[in-house]
């Protein structure tokens, strides 16, 4: 595969403008984003280029912001070899896919771009979500993952234990795209959140928000705020 870069219409974009008109690629009904973090983490990159090979052989369509590659140990290039389209812009991503992948927590500014019911996932929770954002994040109805939050059978994070057993950041890349991937995968192809929660129940311990709902008590409790369990959400147990 060609290492030139799919690149999208680049239109400096201002806060007031309307995102659709300034990019050209229609959108694709298989879709994920991967957006660089704020913050220089040295492994932050959630999927390698491999995995992101294998869902561009599916006919996914993956979208990466330029300079993911300078979080994690492979390179732009190589996300572009892997058939990735890349912008520099997160309002490009945010409108060309309905999952979006990102290290760290999405800002302020990121959570007003998205569109509502949009998928968003993080490793890492916000610091101190703030009352403000939850509300920010209920009232687009997105649905807000933190894997972070995901524990083993010893209510250790699974993250961390992947960080542990590894020895380095390229290790650590790796073994974290193999975890991610089919949870990105199941994310991709489910028709709703409840039908994947069905084929990844792994995954419910992992939302804060969804449907313009709080599903994590331990930020309920801390911000004073009501909530409810993502399973009595999603299904009706009466």
């Amino acid at each position: 595969m060609s290492s030139e870069y799919i690149i999208l219409q680049d239109i400096p974009h201002a806060e007031t403008q309307e995102w659709a008109a300034a990019v050209e690629t229609p959108t694709h009904k298989l879709t994920l984003s991967l957006a660089k973090p704020e913050m220089a983490y040295p492994d932050s990159g959630f999927l390698t280029p491999s995995a992101v090979s294998n869902f561009t052989d599916q006919q996914v369509k993956v979208f990466v912001q330029f300079g993911f590659g300078n979080h994690n140990p492979f390179s732009d290039t190589e996300y572009a070899d892997a058939g990735a389209e890349f912008s520099h812009h997160y309002a490009d991503l945010s409108m060309l896919s309905n999952l979006i992948f990102k290290f760290d927590a999405f800002t302020a500014d990121q959570i007003a771009l998205s569109k509502e019911s949009q998928i968003l996932v993080s490793i890492l929770p916000p610091a101190e979500i703030s009352q403000a954002y939850i509300e920010a994040v209920n009232e687009k109805k997105i649905t807000l993952l933190c894997l972070d939050l995901l524990r083993d059978d010893n209510g250790c994070s699974v993250t961390e234990n992947i960080r542990k057993a590894t020895l380095s950041e390229a290790g650590f890349q790796i073994a974290l795209s193999n975890f991610v991937f089919p949870l990105a995968d199941t994310l991709i192809h489910a028709p709703s959140i409840p039908y994947a929660l069905q084929r990844a129940p792994e995954l419910m311990s992992s939302v804060l928000c969804h449907a313009g709902t709080l599903c994590h008590q331990p930020t309920a409790e801390r911000l004073q705020l009501p909530w409810r369990d993502i399973i009595s959400l999603c299904w009706d147990l009466n």
